[in-house]
């Protein structure tokens, strides 16, 4: 009887569309006993079924690791931005270790100034009104352990320090140039050129151009010179904006004078708002700013001030 019977025909007459829509997957689903169903899964069978050595054969790491798109890996990681920012970061905080020194021995230098002048520490300016405000002024905002300094009038040790880098570069950046200069026309002309009275007038032409434009231009730009990046200190306005170019240009050309006489500096120990004679004649004033970090004394002497209620730290 089963050979009468055409299976072909049977299931082509079957509507599996009709009976799939027919069938309820959730109801199915919870009539299966899923812990039965596992109970009867021999898995440690299972796996010494698997073959891991003829499985591993089988992958092609080569391959693999050539599909392996690592630039994209690596860009996706940012790992340059990673390793940039961690390293700027290491060399930010030590700068600012070494800054700290700077305007702790700044403010006990200042105050050792006032005591042999008799002034009241509490009566001096702490810096430029429109960079710190009279509500601050004698109590300054603090850090957990440090007290902050940022545009208070910059001490004598950190403009000095500054000075001596910016020096530094000056020189040896006159060095550099004349270097070349001179070796440059010496291979060019073929000539041999002599230091006479004409070269030494010359020379100080240059350097004098050299000098200006090096105060000058970082200062009418940024406020700051090499060296005062270097110990977070800034050139503002005697009222606190940023430095007008033409002031700078003032400043820049009375500061020969101020080192010539040696007196146009000693306003930065004496005067109460620690300016040389070049700030007085640009009506400028140098106060602490490190960038986006706040300029901070270092921990011990905060904490000696506010031990011995000494609230003005700019003194």
């Amino acid at each position: 009887m089963l050979d009468r019977v055409d299976i072909d025909a049977l299931i082509g007459q079957v509507e599996l569309d009709e009976m799939l829509t027919r069938i309820d997957i959730n109801q199915l689903l919870d009539r299966v006993d899923v812990d039965r169903l596992l109970d009867h899964v021999d898995v440690d069978r299972l796996l010494d079924g698997i073959d891991v050595n003829r499985l591993l054969d089988g992958v092609d790491v080569n391959r693999l690791v050539a599909r392996v798109d690592v630039e994209a890996v690596t860009s996706r990681a940012n790992v340059g931005g990673l390793v940039a920012q961690s390293t700027s970061h290491v060399a930010g905080s030590t700068l600012d270790i070494a800054r700290r020194q700077a305007v702790g021995l700044d403010t006990l230098i200042m105050g050792l100034v006032d005591r042999l002048l008799g002034r009241d520490p509490a009566a001096q300016p702490l810096g430029p009104p429109g960079l710190v405000s009279e509500k601050t002024e004698g109590r300054p905002a603090s850090a957990p352990g440090r007290t902050r300094v940022s545009g208070y009038y910059a001490g004598p040790l950190s403009r000095l320090l500054a000075y001596l880098i910016d020096s530094f570069v000056v020189f040896t950046g006159a060095g550099l140039i004349t270097t070349i200069i001179v070796g440059s026309i010496n291979v060019v002309l073929e000539a041999d050129l002599q230091w006479d009275w004409r070269a030494g007038v010359l020379g100080i032409v240059a350097f004098s151009i050299w000098f200006f434009l090096y105060f000058w231009v970082g200062v009418a730009i940024s406020g700051r010179t090499p060296g005062m990046s270097v110990l977070g200190i800034k050139v503002v306005e005697r009222e606190g904006p940023p430095v007008r170019p033409s002031h700078a240009a003032i400043r820049a050309l009375v500061l020969p004078i101020s080192i010539a006489t040696v007196v146009g500096m000693l306003g930065v120990v004496f005067d109460a708002r620690q300016r040389a004679l070049h700030d007085v004649a640009a009506k400028t004033a140098v106060v602490y700013d490190w960038g986006d970090r706040p300029a901070e004394l270092p921990a011990p002497l905060s904490q000696w001030l506010t031990d011995h209620g000494v609230d003005d730290v700019s003194r």
